[in-house]
């Protein structure tokens, strides 16, 4: 993975520190400090591979030696704490090759710093990293005064703009994205903050799942776990020497537990990742398996139909007669629960009073209703017995009135005797 690395310091004179010193250690050179006597020698130093001084084409020639530049540079500050020098250290690409990463530093050095009318003086190291490759970085230090003449004139404060060093950030990114792409790479790097990133790459995780775009989305999910990490904290120059000599310092410890913290983290996202991709996948085979049995299931279906379709065009258009309609009748009579051999007859009864065989009572109601009591009998009655039959209904439904308006029983049938003797006249 493409590492993103651009910090800005300031060299000044207040906390010790000389400009000769530090462009003879960057270089690995062997600098002379007139302003303090002393020299400096680090041309024994290993890991620098490029070094050069990059100037204004208006700048004289003296300041393209870098014994005089800083010499110059010591000479015209005055006071006991001046800001000497501006450093930027950037992080260059592994990905690239030596002839492309000097292009590249060349490029962002002579748009960002030196057409703006700074001086650069630039140093590039090849060191060995922890995880055992090479860490190539650039040491470009900087001019902080405009040029006049053959000297120098007054600071430009513009310099210390801190938009100026964001747009700085975002160069670098710019331009180091533009050589991958030149070089056939896929890598790409980023200055904005850890967390910006992550956010934005949480946003594209949401926005390819709701687009349906699973792949798309899985990439976005392994950049959200890469993002997953604090900021590492720097051990310096001089810790790191130290370090190297076995000794164990305050930064090497907050950078060791920083590491560790991020390592855990890493862990827990691919767990977490590899979790969400085993569920998917279990979640596809299933789908897959269901949608299998219901294509079968639907293809049975549809045979059937078309089976019982065939089935029913059939009897439709073939003629109903003789023994097809005797098997038509035999299946309708099958699904309606009938017997097809035995007609269906009504029964003699229907709608008659049923009375039990033994009713004492039954002779007088066929009587009164004219029935005779069974089939073997005459149907027709005597007109006397139809009459006494009659007469005796009279009776009975005459005493049910007297009872009805209160009349006495005696008066009925006294009233009853005297029809009859007029009757019998």
């Amino acid at each position: 993975m493409a590492i993103y690395h651009l910090s800005a310091k300031v060299i000044s004179r207040a906390g010790g520190r000389s400009s000769v010193a530090a462009a003879a250690y960057r270089s690995a050179g062997r600098l002379r400090d007139d302003r303090q006597g002393t020299e400096h020698d680090y041309s024994r130093k290993g890991g620098v591979v490029h070094s050069e001084i990059m100037a204004p084409e208006n700048a004289p020639d003296w300041m393209r030696d870098r014994d005089q530049l800083w010499n110059a540079v010591e000479a015209v500050e005055k006071r006991r704490d001046a800001q000497l020098a501006r450093e930027i250290e950037v992080a260059l690409p592994r990905e690239l090759d030596r002839g492309e990463r000097l292009d590249l530093l060349r490029g962002f050095v002579q748009r960002e710093f030196v057409d703006r009318g700074m001086i650069a003086d630039v140093a590039i190291h090849e060191g060995k990293a922890r995880d055992g490759h090479g860490q190539p970085h650039a040491h470009v230090m900087l001019t902080m005064r405009e040029l006049t003449g053959d000297g120098f004139g007054k600071k430009d404060r513009g310099w210390n703009a801190p938009d100026l060093l964001m747009g700085w950030r975002e160069a670098w990114a710019r331009d180091a994205n533009t050589a991958f792409e030149r070089a056939g790479r896929s890598e790409r790097i980023d200055h904005r903050s850890l967390e910006v990133q992550r956010a934005e790459a949480e946003q594209q995780v949401e926005r390819a799942r709701g687009g349906g775009q699973e792949e798309l989305a899985l990439e976005h999910e392994k950049k959200v776990v890469e993002l997953t990490r604090e900021p590492e904290p720097k051990i310096g120059p001089s810790a790191n020497a130290q370090e190297k000599r076995g000794i164990v310092t305050e930064r090497g410890e907050a950078f060791r537990a920083a590491q560790a913290r991020n390592a855990q983290r890493q862990e827990l996202g691919w767990r977490q990742l590899e979790l969400r991709l085993e569920l998917m996948e279990r979640g596809r085979a299933f789908i897959a398996t269901a949608r299998e049995r219901l294509d079968q299931l639907w293809g049975r279906v549809e045979a059937a139909m078309s089976r019982i379709k065939e089935r029913v065009m059939g009897e439709v258009e073939r003629p109903q007669v003789g023994a097809d309609r005797g098997n038509m009748d035999e299946r309708r009579a099958a699904v309606l629960g009938r017997d097809v051999h035995r007609p269906e007859v009504q029964a003699l009864d229907i709608g008659r009073e049923r009375v039990a065989p033994d009713d004492p009572d039954r002779d007088r109601r066929d009587a009164i209703l004219g029935r005779a009591r069974n089939a073997g009998q005459a149907r027709d009655v005597p007109a006397v017995e139809r009459d006494i039959a009659a007469r005796g209904a009279e009776s009975r439904n005459q005493g049910r009135r007297d009872n009805i308006f209160g009349r006495s029983r005696d008066a009925g049938q006294a009233r009853g005797q005297g029809q009859d003797r007029d009757r019998e006249r």
